[in-house]
């Protein structure tokens, strides 16, 4: 049986208090995370398209109900809930403010809508900046909680609802003096350091403190949060599984790397290469810039080769109706962000043989659209960038960058 699922769109017109938009939104699209592994994450964005025959919300205009008040800068909540489901809060599929609003009267005004464009919190990072800082020698996740904490900066500050995940990171950032930047580089300089993920995450846990936005550093190999989901191809599947609308694969040179060239903040340039590997696809290089020391920002390039000589087929992407799940598993599906884990199997075509492994989450775009008007019943369609969830190197006895866990043991 199908879940009913309802969603609810709610503006802070005054900057404070939430109003339920629901009954006039047409449809809502979220987007965040990423398409690959090595790719940087960006901000988050949502559009909110509203019914405005009545100049409910025309923006700018003098009588307008809502259009007459700020709108750009005010924060939107954008939460699902599963009919009959066991969470006690609702999940925010997206937080974020308004950037931009768009009207179309349209010729008779009966098709007349107002799209709300939303982005969230990594926007005000990318447009911070700071200047002449002094930091102390400390761990990564340090390092980002001081940049987080700085004056200039400030974000997020709050405690409820829920905004700041900083994982103990690995890797140790050297002392750096009189540092000016813009805040969202230096943070991603930071993560490349760690080898971690830096993003703003949506969905996770429902609670009563957490509606999204959720401001989260991830460590090297760190674990997925396992969903218990497994999606799959298959017509017909065991209780507890879900079919996928699509599954993509991919196999090429997207993460195909077999040389390196990291510079250290102190230090000479560290470099290597795998020579079979440039052998049979040509030198294919990765360039990063790191915070630690010339050993760290080596054994990072180690590291990095040691996942990324020989291509492989995965899973890149998962498509999925969440409203034709059941009750059970629409809630696991809405709870998806980035660092999920998944399992995803596919047989293709003519083959017998089907490809079944854990994926991590690394990019979710939700399409919603109502099913009910009366009782805001939503079709959701979702899409999962995905990623091998065992990307770390095999373990290597007495090796100074292999022989450390966590790793997967090789066959």
């Amino acid at each position: 049986m199908s879940a009913t699922i309802t969603t609810t769109v709610e503006v802070l017109f005054d900057g404070s208090t939430a109003t339920d938009i629901s009954d006039r939104v047409q449809n809502v699209t979220i987007t965040y995370g990423r398409q690959r592994i090595l790719d940087e994450f960006g901000a988050g964005t949502a559009t909110v398209t509203i019914e405005n025959r009545d100049n409910f919300i025309t923006p700018g205009h003098i009588d307008s109900t809502y259009g007459n008040t700020q709108l750009i800068g005010r924060e939107v909540y954008i939460s699902a809930a599963v009919t009959g489901g066991s969470d006690a809060h609702a999940t925010y599929l997206f937080r974020g403010i308004v950037q931009d609003v768009d009207y179309n009267p349209s010729v008779d005004h009966q098709n007349a809508t107002t799209v709300l464009k939303l982005v969230d919190g990594f926007e005000k990072l990318a447009r911070a900046k700071f200047e002449n800082e002094n930091f102390a020698e400390h761990l990564t996740s340090a390092r980002v909680s001081a940049v987080l904490d700085l004056a200039s900066i400030n974000y997020p500050s709050g405690s409820n609802p829920l905004d700041r995940s900083i994982q103990t990171g690995s890797q140790t950032c050297l002392a750096d003096t009189a540092v000016t930047s813009g805040a969202l580089d230096y943070l991603q300089k930071i993560t490349r350091t760690e080898n971690g993920r830096f993003v703003v995450n949506h969905a996770g846990t429902p609670s009563a403190t957490n509606k999204g936005g959720v401001l989260t550093f991830t460590a090297q190999n760190s674990g997925t949060g396992t969903s218990g989901l497994t999606i799959s191809d298959a017509n017909t599947l065991a209780s507890g599984n879900v079919q996928a609308e699509s599954l993509n694969l991919e196999y090429g040179s997207e993460l195909l790397f077999n040389a390196y060239s990291f510079t250290p903040h102190t230090g000479a340039l560290q470099s290597g290469s795998d020579a079979t590997s440039i052998t049979k696809y040509g030198r294919r290089t990765v360039s990063r810039e790191t915070l630690s020391d010339a050993t760290s920002t080596n054994n990072a390039g180690i590291y990095f080769l040691n996942l990324h000589t020989e291509p492989m087929l995965r899973i890149s992407s998962v498509t999925i109706r969440i409203d034709e799940a059941t009750t059970a598993d629409a809630e696991k599906l809405l709870h998806l962000h980035v660092t999920s884990g998944i399992d995803l199997n596919i047989t293709p075509a003519g083959s017998s043989a089907a490809i079944d492994a854990e994926y991590m989450v690394e990019g979710v775009s939700l399409n919603i659209t109502p099913r009910d008007m009366a009782t805001n019943a939503s079709t959701i369609i979702a899409t999962y960038s995905t990623s091998a969830a065992d990307a770390t190197g095999y373990w290597v006895l007495d090796d100074p960058v292999l022989g450390v866990l966590p790793t997967i043991l090789a066959p």
